[in-house]
């Protein structure tokens, strides 16, 4: 099997967990690591014996790689996803894709006009739990979806924000406790649900003094199928606690508390728990299914398909997002098309 050549762009953070999941799989292969910080790059380069190098623009220029994975600060996604489209590299790119909806837009567009695959990260689709509400929902087991809600609450010091460039700003991270942490929740209910008719949102910046994004929001939903939504998060509480989410039906109703399942119709009730014959990266309360699905963008890219999550569908939740802040901002719901 032909190994695919990927670039991983930004050695931050989160790269770790796609590092690792790069040098695992049979289908890729980790051949470059990038980051604006020597050090960053170096160390990722040693430890998966990589090349390595600060500039981006010259992995673009290497006709040997396949692909970039961008794990680099928000507004810096759609500059680099729209170049890497441009040099006819695939890319699978951190959430959110972009900033606001016209960026998300350019670099659908860039990809379809070069041939090129275009992937947004959202992991929690791929856990354990998330799935099986998934197939208990598609069969109508639930019956007709009637409600769901969310509650993600988390801790974020001053401290973390200090200790970063660009996060905990408008213009670089795209905002607060909304856009890097809780889109992921966000990404599941709608996935879950269906698509948003309109929202009503607020937000507010209580317990932290280094910044003046949102560190608190909520939110009412109302989906085009009728369902009722209601969203609280917060990166103020006194430590990282499991995430929950619930959709109910007229059926049944189903719970996702971290990465655990319990679906409920009529008097029977199943739990869905990870096994541990599929191992996975990455963090608990954010979802360890990185690497599933990493590993299905390289598999899909192999086959000549299209990636379960593309750059429509990474988009909705930004778009959410994005128009949780304008409700706020405006004191009134903002619709959807």
């Amino acid at each position: 099997m032909r190994k695919l050549k990927v670039a991983l762009v930004g050695c931050g953070r989160v790269s770790s967990v796609h590092a690792a999941a790069l040098h695992k799989l049979d289908e890729t292969e980790l051949a470059v690591a990038v980051d604006v910080k020597a050090d960053r790059a170096k160390e990722t380069a040693e430890t998966y014996g990589c090349r390595w190098t600060t500039d981006y623009r010259e992995v673009l220029k290497d006709k040997e790689i396949d692909a970039v994975e961008i794990c680099t600060p928000h507004y810096l996604h759609a500059e680099m996803a729209i170049a890497a489209a441009r040099a006819g590299k695939h890319i699978l790119t951190e959430k959110p894709m972009a900033l606001s909806v016209a960026d998300a837009n350019a670099m659908i567009k860039a990809a379809d006009e070069n041939g090129v695959a275009l992937g947004v990260i959202f992991q929690n689709r791929y856990n354990e739990a998330s799935q099986a509400v998934k197939r208990a929902i598609e069969r109508g087991e639930l019956g007709t979806l009637r409600g769901t809600r969310a509650f993600l609450t988390w801790d974020r010091s001053d401290d973390y924000y200090r200790d970063s460039d660009w996060k905990g700003t408008w213009d670089k991270e795209g905002g607060g406790v909304l856009i890097d942490q809780a889109i992921h929740t966000i990404d599941q209910m709608q996935w879950l649900v269906g698509e948003v008719d309109f929202i009503q949102a607020t937000y507010s910046t209580r317990a932290h003094d280094f910044i003046k994004v949102d560190d608190v929001a909520e939110a009412y939903l109302k989906f085009k199928n009728g369902a009722v939504g209601c969203l609280y998060a917060n990166c103020f509480y006194t430590y990282d606690a499991d995430v929950f989410l619930e959709v109910q039906g007229d059926k049944g109703v189903a719970q996702i508390l971290k990465d655990v399942a319990r679906i409920k119709i009529g008097n029977e009730t199943r739990i869905v728990e990870p096994t541990t014959d599929n191992p996975t990266l990455g963090k608990g309360y954010w979802g360890m299914s990185h690497s599933r699905q990493i590993e299905k963008f390289y598999r899909a890219l192999l086959r000549g398909e299209k990636p379960e999550i593309d750059g429509h569908a990474g988009k909705a939740a930004m778009q959410i997002v994005l128009a949780m802040y304008e409700s706020a901002r405006r004191g009134e719901p903002v619709y959807f098309k």
